[in-house]
């Protein structure tokens, strides 16, 4: 519905149309009438539209310009991210009282009663577009350095900054947990799909690098401060990530591969990985939000309030792929990027029913510091888990960046265990991923030899005990006969190859390989269909299919195949 410039004055209180032509200096003499005071307002926003332009502050006047070309109403959080200035919209301490002040631009912004929406008059805006240019906006500021010196710190007590740089550790990462997927170890709640927490501590152990350093030292606590731990982060993440990103999904209890998981497992490859963020960015059936366990009201009949958070996600998104590949940021300009898009982000529809410790004193009236909060979760936990971003950040214990004002929040140390994040940084593989850059070259480096394999077919440990994703796929292979050594088992009910790598991870499905490297190799733990081809060779077959190889070439390069028999017999 088109709103005309009279329908919208009329609309109007009487004493704020009287207010208006007050501000703008006009007579009232003779003006006894509403529709009089109307008839003023509307011949000096058509006809002396550069007057009234002059009247405004130069908050209104960049308001309006900003406005006027982005057709739209500009919010008080975007407008003050976008120039760093308050909004002339917000509301000061008095803003309830009924002696505030009117804004001459209630005069061309029409609010609807019924949506609450608020907008510029339509016959305004192409006046008001020519008459103003658009403003510039702040961009976005780097960080040259990082304080990493310890007398240097971060904030008052100066605590230590950590760095976690993910995109070398992600694939890594992500093949251990796949091969804990595929030995059937990792186990999910039936009612949040999450891992569990004896499936989060194995993820914990199978970390190529450490957990992130959250916990506050026992020496920094106060005499009578309780410990409050923060818990894990990457080792929860990975459990729902591969779900959201199509890898693995529950089954009976218990996380399982899909053909895109089998496809990531063969080998780290860009475009699959790439292909994973994407449906990670656009899912909704998980929310980063729920890890911030001090901010209730988010489940039950209450949870109609929350927004989508795959909606979340895509804005959030179109904002990261303009950051600087390689440099870092700090988090609240991160933030203010965000919400200077103007991008419909909200965590809550409406007023929301969020709170803290308690729902009638403790309810969460700043809509911003809930944003806040879930941008922090999904940067740390999620992107950097997936090596999207780089971190920086210190144990969140008695930060409180956001939602400080709030009742409740002396009960707690920190509100979410993300509150210690304080740079971001875009890697080279997340600008792939959020299709910033049209290619990506992956850093290979030669992993060591985890074990050799002896003639007699026993599995001997190079390098002391395997995590515990490589543990799992060893015993899809062999059984373990003391901390060290494990020995083949051909009634192992499993389909596997040899690699020449002697790792447990390695190429491309069906690669031949050579004898020699058998004996000092090991075990790429990927399926394989059997091969009829491969019995009707000259060679050795199997009526049940224990073991097979091709007729050996001219390089004695062999393919081997596992399978679920105890005696082999010659073919052909």
């Amino acid at each position: 519905m088109t709103v005309t410039i009279e329908q919208h004055l009329l609309g109007l209180n009487a004493d704020v149309l009287k207010a208006l032509l007050s501000r703008l200096g006009l007579n009232l003499k003779g003006l006894t009438r509403k529709d009089h005071f109307a008839q003023a307002l509307e011949h000096q926003l058509t006809r002396a539209l550069p007057d009234f332009l002059g009247k405004l502050s130069e908050a209104e006047r960049r308001w309006l310009a900003e406005a006027a070309h982005q057709d739209r109403f500009i919010g008080a959080v975007e407008f003050e991210a976008k120039f760093g200035c308050k909004s002339p919209w917000a509301r000061t301490g008095d803003s309830w009282s009924y002696q505030r002040e009117t804004s001459l631009l209630e005069a061309v912004v029409h609010r609807d009663l019924m949506t609450r929406e608020s907008f510029l008059v339509r016959a305004l805006v192409g006046p008001l577009k020519a008459a103003l240019s658009q403003p510039a906006t702040i961009g976005l500021r780097t960080v040259e350095r990082l304080p990493l010196e310890a007398h240097l710190g971060e904030g008052t007590d100066r605590k230590p900054l950590q760095v976690f740089e993910s995109e070398r550790i992600a694939p890594s990462e992500l093949a251990r947990v796949l091969r804990l997927v595929q030995a059937g170890k990792l186990k999910v709640t039936d009612s949040t799909q999450r891992p569990t927490d004896g499936s989060t501590r194995l993820i914990g152990e199978a970390l190529v690098a450490p957990e992130f350093d959250l916990e506050e030292p026992p020496e920094r606590r106060g005499q009578w401060s309780s410990e409050a731990k923060a818990g894990p982060v990457r080792a929860h993440a990975w459990g729902v990530l591969v779900q959201q990103c199509g890898w693995a999904k529950p089954k009976s209890g218990a996380l399982a591969l899909t053909p895109a998981g089998q496809e990531v497992l063969q080998g780290f490859s860009p475009e699959p990985y790439r292909e994973g963020v994407a449906r990670f960015l656009t899912n909704g059936d998980f929310d980063e939000l729920h890890r911030v366990n001090h901010i209730r009201g988010q489940t039950g009949r209450h949870k109609r309030w929350i927004s989508n958070p795959g909606l979340r996600k895509i804005a959030v998104r179109e904002v990261m792929a303009t950051f600087p590949v390689g440099l870092w940021v700090k988090y609240a300009e991160a933030l203010r990027l965000v919400q200077a898009s103007g991008e419909d982000w909200n965590v809550m529809n409406g007023e929301g029913f969020l709170y803290i410790c308690d729902a009638q004193y403790g309810l969460i009236y700043d809509h911003a510091g809930v944003n806040s909060q879930f941008l922090r979760a999904l940067l740390m936990e999620s992107l950097a888990t997936l090596g999207v971003v780089d971190i920086a950040y210190v144990y969140p214990h008695h930060e409180w960046p956001d939602l400080r004002d709030n009742w409740g929040r002396d009960s707690h140390a920190f509100c979410g265990r993300y509150d210690g994040l304080r740079y971001v940084r875009l890697t080279a593989l997340g600008a792939f991923c959020l299709r910033a850059t049209d290619s990506y070259l992956p850093h290979t480096e030669d992993a060591p030899k985890l074990f050799r394999v002896l003639p007699n077919l026993e599995i001997v440990l190079t390098r002391g005990p395997l995590d515990p994703a490589s543990r799992a796929m060893l015993e899809l292979l062999a059984a373990p006969r003391d901390e060290v050594c494990s020995e083949l088992k051909a009634c192992k009910h499993f389909s596997h190859r040899v690699d020449l790598q002697g790792q447990l991870q390695g190429e491309r499905k069906g690669q031949l390989l050579d004898q020699e490297a058998l004996q000092a190799g090991g075990l790429y733990c990927a399926p394989m269909n059997r091969s009829r081809r491969a019995q009707g060779s000259r060679g050795w077959g199997l009526p049940k299919a224990c073991w097979t190889w091709r007729k050996p070439s001219a390089s004695s390069r062999v393919a081997w195949r596992f399978a679920p028999s105890t005696t082999a017999v010659p073919t052909g």
